[in-house]
């Protein structure tokens, strides 16, 4: 957790960000100004309790006050996972048109990769050449990183930190598979079989979190939760490696309930503003 001076100076931005006085913080928490003012200026540290007094008032968690290693941080401003919530909500429809949009190229770039696959079992070659079969992993990443920057950014605006971090643990894995397509491309020090199994174990693994993340958000209603379900239920096809021949086409479906999930999200932003 923060330590003074960080935690104050945060938690004057979530107050502001609410657009609250302090008066009216201390009015919802049961402490005095005084202490408020402390806390905010650095001059104490407040107990455990207070702190989570002051964040359920601001509608927030101790997830909102952890502190990134310099490392993490490096991760987030490199693969742009900081998006400020706190801006306006032009901005927001910004990352959240960029999240759906993505996602459409991710599924895109991910039916090409099947049938380049499939070329190079059959033909020994792929259709574009290594190189071709390379630039579509590097897509595939990139796109798919954006894509999960909106359940990120979701993840933030319903208070589910659960989602936020199994949408980094989906990245996490789907950087990881694409990756060792791109530098042993021929199967040279992997083999297929090989391949095959751990990227099966690791997608099922990505799929239940994610399944059950989106399962227990609160706020998108049946949609969340049933698409939630699918992805359980792929989540367990996948760890079975058996089965994964049947998750991986649907897992095409799955995305297309994950752009529906952020269409639903704009929305409901859209009627919050009037």
């Amino acid at each position: 957790m923060m330590k003074q001076p960080e935690l104050g100076q945060k938690i004057l931005e979530l107050r502001q960000q609410k657009g609250l006085t302090q008066e009216e913080l201390v009015a919802q928490c049961n402490i005095s100004v005084r202490t408020i003012q402390r806390i905010e200026a650095g001059e104490t540290m407040p107990r455990v309790y207070t702190i989570k007094t002051i964040l359920s008032a601001l509608d927030r968690d101790l997830d909102d006050l952890q502190e990134d290693t310099i490392f993490e941080a490096k991760v987030k401003k490199a693969m742009l996972f900081e998006i400020d919530e706190s801006k306006d909500v032009s901005y927001l429809f910004k990352q959240l048109h960029i999240g759906w949009v993505a996602g459409i190229l991710s599924m895109i770039v991910f039916i090409f990769q099947i049938f380049d696959t499939y070329h190079y079992e059959t033909e020994n070659v792929y259709f574009a050449g290594d190189t071709g079969f390379r630039l579509l992993a590097l897509f595939a990443i990139v796109f798919f990183i954006f894509h999960m920057r909106a359940f990120i950014l979701i993840g933030n605006l319903f208070k589910a930190s659960i989602l936020k971090a199994a949408a980094l643990v989906f990245i996490t894995v789907e950087i990881i598979a694409n990756l060792i397509t791109i530098i042993d491309v021929h199967g040279t020090y992997i083999s297929d079989i090989a391949y095959g199994i751990i990227t099966s174990v690791l997608y099922g693994v990505a799929f239940l979190v994610f399944g059950y993340a989106l399962y227990k958000l609160k706020g998108l209603g049946a949609l969340s939760q049933g698409t939630g379900i699918g992805y359980i239920i792929l989540g367990v096809f996948f760890c079975t490696i058996i089965l994964a021949i049947v998750a991986l086409p649907l897992s095409i479906v799955a995305q297309v309930f994950n752009i529906l999930i952020i269409l639903k999200a704009i929305d409901m932003i859209k009627k919050q503003v009037g």
